[in-house]
């Protein structure tokens, strides 16, 4: 149990680190609870993941793509 309980810190704390990341770089276009509300939904997309591995990649890349998006609207 202890092994999941740390996995889950270090994916927990690497989304934290992707959600600065994205603040930082859609300052200007998206406030930052609007990125955070973002990365929120996408990681709810990954909750029942098998892998956790690769989910704050994943969820910082489906943001980028869901922020530049709304974006082009």
């Amino acid at each position: 149990m202890l092994a999941v309980e740390f996995k889950t810190q270090i994916e927990t704390h690497a989304i934290d680190h992707a959600t600065e990341r994205l603040i930082r770089r859609y300052a200007g276009r998206h406030d930052a609870e609007t990125v955070r509300a973002a990365v929120r939904l996408v990681s709810e997309r990954y909750a029942t993941a098998e892998v956790h591995a690769f989910v704050p990649v994943l969820v910082e890349r489906d943001v980028r793509r869901l922020l530049d998006t709304d974006a082009e609207r």
